[in-house]
């Protein structure tokens, strides 16, 4: 199957508000100062941006934060981290904006920044790794906001590019630019296994299962199944036309998509008899979805080892640096290099309702998706992470996509990673700090 409408775009609008607004108000609960304006600008493409200031102070009986908004924008407070902000001249309603539970920096990066450029949290909620520029990796605490870093090392030459706890919380699995990847002792960094087999730099890898496999894309155009016991590559795909592979997401084949007759062929030579090699464990029910350098994205299955669905470009043409997949929902996000957030349904892939909607909010590149975990919220929410760093999070309806949340905090600086765990949202980038919201 391959190929759906390329609809336009819907256009959403887009709230900013201080970066410091939360010290603003601490400033004004412990009588700092009596009033402080902050400004606050809207957005919405091909109309003209509303900027304006709005008034912070404390109620009459001084128990409570009032919030003043002026210029046709209007705000209040609805809890100690929590705004709604709206702005009728633009069609904006009661939007939240949400400022961070913790921050976590790095005391001895204060003055010089380290830019994170990948992140995960433990499944236990224990720690998270935070992986940087350098080929270096951090295990910190989440007790503690001032990161206190349990352990640090090198474990590669180049950039991190991924970094995915295995279930036990004990265990990293991380890729680099130095197109290897790398198993690693979350208790003291030691790494057990490193593979390498990649021709350019590796961009994203997952895990199946427990972690008897796990698997890697590349910029080689080629994803790979390791055997972590064995140590050893288990095989090799390539994608259509060896785009490369910018990033990936795993899930069951919950909607059982099968291939069509164009393209019958496995992806390395293997018939689907074969299919099935020494080694793999928990692939069988899993398809993997890729998102590639010339704007497509493909969906593999591991089982088959078959590509069932090779999506058409996007318009206009951009390279797609994120994906997320909900099994659950039968739905696949996309995120562009122009900002583009396009959303599918797996059930009707190949047909004139398999793109549900796009949707864009400004150019700036799509960095990071992820679904929320909330599985029983009435509509699916997706976390957008942007390279203008001001994420957000959006509703999936049935009558279209709505921003229903901005989560604050952010200096423009890039946005890398977004994970969503146990309720949380987990957001990381080039200002070195990491946001649990």
């Amino acid at each position: 199957m391959s190929g759906d409408p390329q609809p336009g775009p819907i256009f959403l609008p887009q709230i900013t508000i201080q970066s410091d607004v939360q010290a603003v108000i601490d400033d004004i609960r412990q009588g700092t100062s009596v009033s402080e304006d902050i400004w606050i600008s809207c957005y919405l493409r091909g109309e003209p941006s509303l900027h304006c200031k709005a008034t912070v102070l404390l109620d009459d009986d001084g128990s409570s934060i009032t919030m003043e908004g002026r210029d046709g924008v209007y705000i209040k407070a609805a809890s100690s981290a929590i705004y709604e902000v709206s702005c009728p001249s633009l069609g904006i309603n009661p939007t939240r904006l949400r400022a961070p539970k913790v921050v976590y920096r790095d005391l001895k990066a204060q003055q010089i920044p380290r830019a994170i450029s990948s992140f995960d949290i433990a499944p236990n909620g224990s720690v998270y790794a935070t992986g940087f520029d350098n080929g270096s990796i951090a295990i910190s605490s989440v007790s503690s906001s001032s990161a206190s870093r349990l352990k640090t090392g090198k474990p590669h030459a180049s950039t991190i590019t991924s970094l995915r706890f295995f279930p036990s919380s004990e265990v990293l699995l991380a890729s680099s630019l130095d197109m290897s990847l790398s198993i690693i002792s979350a208790i003291d960094l030691t790494v057990p296994r490193q593979f390498k087999g990649h021709s350019r730099s590796v961009t994203d890898t997952a895990i199946i299962e427990r972690g008897k496999n796990v698997i890697s894309s590349g910029k080689d155009g080629t994803v790979r199944l390791w055997d972590v016991g064995a140590g050893k590559q288990i095989r090799m795909m390539g994608t259509e036309g060896w785009s490369p592979v910018l990033k990936m997401a795993v899930g069951a084949n919950t909607t059982q998509i099968r291939p069509s007759s164009a393209n019958n062929d496995t992806l390395d030579g293997i018939s689907p008899a074969q299919s099935f090699m020494d080694g793999e464990i928990g692939t069988q029910d899993k398809v993997l979805c890729c998102a590639l350098q010339n704007g497509r994205f493909s969906i593999l299955d591991l089982n088959t080892k078959m590509a069932v669905y090779n999506s058409a470009s996007n318009v206009p043409s951009s390279p797609l640096h994120a994906i997320a997949y909900n099994s659950e929902r039968y739905l696949i996000a996309t995120g562009s290099g122009q900002g583009v957030v396009t959303i599918y349904d797996t059930r009707a892939l190949g047909t004139d309702k398999g793109m549900l909607f796009r949707c864009q909010r400004n150019e700036a590149c799509i960095e990071d998706l992820a679904f929320s975990e909330q599985t029983s919220a009435p509509s699916p929410e997706l976390v957008v992470g942007t390279v203008d760093g001001l994420p957000f999070r959006l509703a999936i309806d049935t009558t279209g996509p709505r921003v229903v949340e901005e989560l604050v905090g952010f200096d423009c600086d890039p946005v890398r990673v977004v994970r969503t765990a146990a309720g949380h949202t987990w957001v990381a980038g080039d200002d070195g700090l990491v946001r649990k919201f």
